[in-house]
């Protein structure tokens, strides 16, 4: 592990309630002995998730931005913590990775290969008596908080979310204590919070109605007033610090969804100035809402006891078209740094994420890890922090990254492959320091040794035909058998 100096450098036959009580016993019957011998914690810490969305791994100070974007917090986690560089969504798209990062499990095993973004008024498409993080941590005796962006569906299919009736089931129904955010993406509606399973400020005795032409012109009817989009993360921000507040004499769990930086680019009125205009002034207010977060952890005196993750859903939004982002790129901001493509596609850009971990005195501060790590790891790390096992037919496609995050020396991989979904529908494979493009014929398949090459300008299939044959080979063995995680057959 080299140092830094800066930072620059299926369902289940039973329900989520005996999922809960399932994972709760094996920890509860460890031995002192038992415990002492494992590498898990000796006590439990808060966990923080936060996920940025549309996030690029080139958009802050310690992934290499200019000096004029100001990331001080985001800065800060990678001095206290670790950076990976070789971080991974599953998707290059939002509630896929969502999905993923939820379960363990990749989206296309659900949904297929279509490999887009849900609607906003999908329905839930976790499957309430599936692992998840929260059920998980639930089942430890946290509380456990969702605030933020949702965009994984709400009520049961197969229709549309009808927004005059209870949400549910939601967030609360796969482990979530409490919710509070939107539903989908700001500007697609409807409009308002939500808390739980209830629409806020609906006006008695009118039906609730989204006009819903996927623009900044979308509105909803029936509530007393839209949210202002340039004030979501400010209030996302307020709810979270204040539950963590009313909730930190117990362990608890919150995963923090930001709207940032997704389109619309609306950001609170104080920040201005980015010589990236509004882009980057989003991108700041982001970093300012992980500092009140991690701010408010030293208040209250929880920082030690805390595991703070950062990432994003997918790459940034490299289209030239957008005027906002264009003007950031011509500004000198290399959205996602060196690598190719962006949100939506099969290259680098689109799924290697920044990837931020902290916990004081167990996370080695100021370290940077080369090791690669998958979003859907996350759910499978903390199962093995807990020190409890994954059960059958769960978390099909993550693995235990805990050493990863602690090793002072790099070990052994934790994973052989990773594989990624495009919102085209294509897949590709990472397997050590190569990536292999699967195209719909064989013969237009793409082949990168990303060490080397990390903008994937040298297709070097032709000289590699038989590692490309391989690779080729195990991408459809793992789509076949339903899970890449040793033990995870149902």
């Amino acid at each position: 592990m080299k140092s830094t100096r800066t930072c620059l450098q299926a369902r289940k036959t039973f329900s989520a309630a005996a999922i809960v009580a399932a994972l709760a016993v094996p920890f509860l019957a460890q031995s002192p002995a038992a415990l002492a011998a494992s590498d898990a914690p000796k006590q439990k810490p808060n966990i923080i998730v936060i996920l940025a969305d549309d996030y690029g791994w080139g958009s802050s100070g310690c992934y290499g931005a200019p000096a004029e974007l100001k990331t001080p917090h985001l800065d800060r986690l990678a001095r206290e913590g670790r950076r990976f560089n070789n971080a991974y969504a599953p998707s290059s798209v939002c509630s896929p990775t969502r999905y993923g990062l939820m379960t363990g499990r990749y989206d296309w095993r659900t949904r297929g290969d279509g490999g887009g973004v849900i609607g906003a008024a999908a329905p839930l498409q976790i499957e309430t008596d599936r692992l998840t993080l929260a059920s998980l941590c639930k089942g430890q005796g946290y509380r456990t908080g969702a605030f933020g962006k949702w965009h994984l569906g709400l009520q049961a299919g197969p229709r549309r979310t009808d927004w005059n009736k209870p949400l549910a089931p939601g967030p609360r129904a796969i482990g979530f204590d409490y919710f509070f955010g939107i539903a989908a993406n700001a500007w697609n509606g409807p409009h308002a919070f939500i808390e739980n399973e209830t629409l806020l400020g609906r006006i008695p005795g009118e039906e609730v109605k989204v006009m819903e032409n996927y623009s900044p012109t979308n509105y909803t009817k029936g509530i007393k007033e839209q949210y202002d989009t340039r004030l979501l993360m400010d209030e996302f921000t307020n709810k979270a610090t204040d539950w963590i507040g009313k909730n930190s004499s117990e362990p608890f769990f919150v995963y923090y969804a930001a709207t940032a930086v997704h389109k619309p680019h609306d950001y609170h009125p104080r920040f201005t100035g980015s010589p990236f205009d509004k882009y980057g002034n989003f991108i700041e207010e982001l970093d300012w809402c992980v500092g009140q977060i991690l701010d408010h952890l030293d208040r209250l005196k929880l920082a030690d006891n805390t595991l703070v993750i950062f990432t994003s859903d997918n790459g940034g939004v490299i289209y030239r078209g957008d005027p906002e982002i264009k003007y950031a790129m011509d500004a000198g901001l290399a959205i996602n740094g060196p690598l190719r493509g962006g949100k939506h596609s099969e290259f680098e850009g689109g799924f290697r994420e920044p990837f931020l971990v902290r916990w004081p005195g167990k996370v080695p501060a100021g370290t940077v890890s080369d090791q690669v790590i998958c979003l859907t790891d996350i759910l499978a790390t903390l199962a093995g922090m807990f020190d409890v096992p994954l059960p059958n037919g769960n978390a099909e496609d993550s693995f235990n990254a805990w050493r990863l995050f602690t090793e002072e020396n790099p070990g052994l991989p934790i994973r052989d492959h990773v594989i990624m979904h495009a919102a085209n529908s294509t897949y590709a494979i990472r397997m050590g320091d190569w990536k292999l493009i699967e195209r719909k014929a064989p013969k237009q398949n793409e082949l990168y040794n990303i060490k080397e090459d990390v903008a994937e300008t040298n297709n070097l299939i032709d000289a590699n035909a038989d590692r490309a044959a391989q690779m080729q080979k195990i991408l459809s063995e793992a789509r076949d058998r339903g899970y890449t995680r040793p033990g995870a057959v149902k």
